[in-house]
């Protein structure tokens, strides 16, 4: 019977592995997987004391609230900045006094412009930009319209 010989230097694309992204940070998936590991290998001589599995239950709970508090932090940011675009953008056409900290006097204007720069709101009143926590005093405008 006659054997025959493969060269196997030639190969090089053999996806062998997966492309997997490691992480820093154990999620409530990963938590889990470990605590079933973990009770699938106890000895059952000398199983895991209880009052260690309510431990780590617990720890997992709270893990999952940490994680379900840190979701709705964020979308509370994100609405509040939201919320301050719309503030900002209300401000368009009213008189405005304005005073910022390095400023000896305020200023009384009009809002002509809301920008917005790196996501923070600023009003421009006449040729010069406001922070909007420098509006003091808010006052509609009242436009002169004659009739022919």
């Amino acid at each position: 019977m006659a054997i025959e010989t493969v060269d196997v230097s030639n190969m090089t694309n053999m996806n062998l592995q997966t492309n997997r992204t490691p992480s820093s940070e154990l999620g409530k998936d990963d938590f889990l997987k470990l605590l079933t590991v973990q009770l699938q290998n106890q000895d059952p001589m000398n199983p895991m004391e209880d009052m260690d599995f309510i431990g780590q239950m617990s720890s997992f709970s709270s893990l999952e609230q940490m994680l379900n508090m840190n979701k709705s932090l964020e979308l509370l940011v994100k609405n509040n900045s939201a919320n301050e675009h719309t503030q900002a953008m209300m401000y368009l056409g009213t008189t405005v006094t304005v005073q910022s900290p390095d400023m000896e006097e305020a200023v009384v204007g009009t809002v002509d412009m809301v920008g917005f720069k790196d996501g923070v709101p600023f009003l421009k009143v006449g040729d010069v930009a406001y922070d909007l926590k420098d509006v003091q005093l808010v006052s509609p405008t009242i436009y002169d319209i004659e009739r022919s």
